[in-house]
This record gives structure tokens, C-alpha cells and sequence, in this order.
């Protein structure tokens, strides 16, 4: 029987909380102003990436899913899915931008899951946590409130980076990147697990640029998009 217990254990403090809030306050700025470390390929490297590594030191790689525990539960999801990620890498180097800019690619799902998951989730989780009388020094202890509140929040702020405003038209097209944001948040919310969530999001990205160039259906992105977010999910219910 699957029963839902609490949100993973991130024991966190104000100094913990204030990185957070840098490093999402900075990677917005910064990517709304187009400045940058240089180039993989297509792909600008992030100049939040230095604070991003305090942030998870901070934090701890165990508490983000490198402990025994975590590995166990995600190890078929992860040993499937870095298969895949290496397939992908190599067929995009091969035939359609470079090994750099297919590290590129998987640089910046790194990037992201870091800020627009990790930082956003305790920023404002704690933040909610803290207004409605909660313990707001763990995510644990936070409720289901906080939780998704920090969860939709992933989701909005993620949606409004550049590169993806520019693929949105209207409020329809918007609600994918939304979806996609708060998916991957509650992955990592709920088991602390990075990997997984930076293994579909590197995958999408190299299935992405694949179909804007041409080089692959939109249904075959579609369709992956689709599969990859249904075992994230699968897993997050098992690793959970």
C-alpha cells in the first residue's frame, strides 16, 4: 500500500536559505540580461554555477540523494536512464551539434535543476513554512501547504526564463513548461534526489534542440517527453 509520509529531510538554516535566494535572484538577472561564462557549443554556461556548489555543499550531496538509501531506489531509473543519456549524447554529437555542445546541453539541466528545483524549493518553502507557523528548518516538517506552494512556485519561475518565453504564445503553450517545472519539484521534493531529475531534464533538452532542427519527429519528442516524465514520476512513487 502506498502511503504519502512527509516531504524529504533537508535540515536547513538562514544561511542556507539566503544562498538560495542569491542564487535564484542571480540566475534570473543574469539570464534576463544575456550575461554569461562563455559558450558549449549553442549552450551559454551559467555565471550562477559557483554559488549553485556552495548551495549543495551547503545543503549536502547525501541529503540530495547520494546516500545508500536514495541510490537504492532510484538505481534501476538511473542505471536506465544514464544508459540513455549517453545514447543521446553520443547520437547528438555525432549528428547534430558536438560533443561540447551536447555536454552543453547537459550542463545547463544541471544548472537548472539546481536553481529553478533545489534554490526555489527551499526558498519558498521555508519562507510559506516560516508565515504559517511551521517548522521551517526542515522540509520534512513543512506539510503539504508549504510543500506546494514550493512546488507550483518550481514550476512558475522556471517558465519565465528567457529562452523559454520566447516559445510561448499564449497561456496554453506556457502551461507545458509549468507542468514539466512542477513535476520534476515534486520528484526532488519529495525523495532529495538531484540525479534523477537532471537525467530526464538533460534528456529533454538534447530530444528538444534535436526536434527544432529538424533532426527528429515532434511526436518522437513528444512521446519521449511523455515516457521520461511517467517513470519519473513511477519512481519518485517507489524511491518516496
Amino acid at each position: 500500500m502506498w502511503k504519502w509520509l512527509r516531504w524529504t529531510r533537508w535540515p536547513l538554516s538562514r544561511a542556507i536559505v539566503a544562498v538560495a535566494a542569491l542564487t535564484v535572484v542571480f540566475d534570473v538577472v543574469t539570464a534576463w540580461r544575456g550575461f554569461n561564462l562563455g559558450y558549449l557549443g549553442m549552450v551559454p554556461i551559467s555565471p550562477t554555477l559557483p554559488i549553485e556548489l556552495v548551495l549543495v555543499v551547503m545543503v549536502g550531496w547525501r541529503r540530495l540523494g547520494l546516500d545508500r538509501t536514495n541510490l537504492a531506489a532510484w538505481h534501476e531509473f538511473l542505471a536506465v536512464g544514464a544508459a540513455a543519456l549517453l545514447f543521446g549524447v553520443i547520437q547528438y554529437s555525432r549528428h547534430i551539434g558536438g560533443f561540447g555542445e551536447a555536454m552543453g546541453l547537459v550542463l545547463a539541466a544541471l544548472d537548472e535543476e539546481i536553481v529553478y528545483r533545489l534554490a526555489v524549493l527551499i526558498l519558498v518553502g521555508a519562507t510559506v513554512a516560516k508565515l504559517s507557523g511551521r517548522n521551517w528548518r526542515n522540509a520534512e516538517d513543512w506539510g503539504v501547504g508549504p510543500g506546494l506552494a514550493a512546488i507550483v512556485a518550481s514550476g512558475v519561475v522556471f517558465t519565465v526564463l528567457p529562452g523559454h518565453v520566447a516559445q510561448i504564445s499564449d497561456t496554453l503553450h506556457a502551461l507545458p513548461f509549468v507542468a514539466l517545472g512542477m513535476v520534476l519539484g515534486y520528484a526532488m521534493l519529495r525523495t532529495g534526489a538531484l540525479l534523477p531529475a537532471v537525467v530526464v531534464h538533460a534528456l529533454l533538452n538534447l530530444a528538444t534542440i534535436a526536434a527544432f532542427r529538424g533532426e527528429i519527429p515532434i511526436a518522437l519528442r513528444s512521446t519521449l517527453a511523455a515516457a521520461l516524465l511517467l517513470a519519473l514520476v513511477l519512481g519518485t512513487v517507489v524511491a518516496g
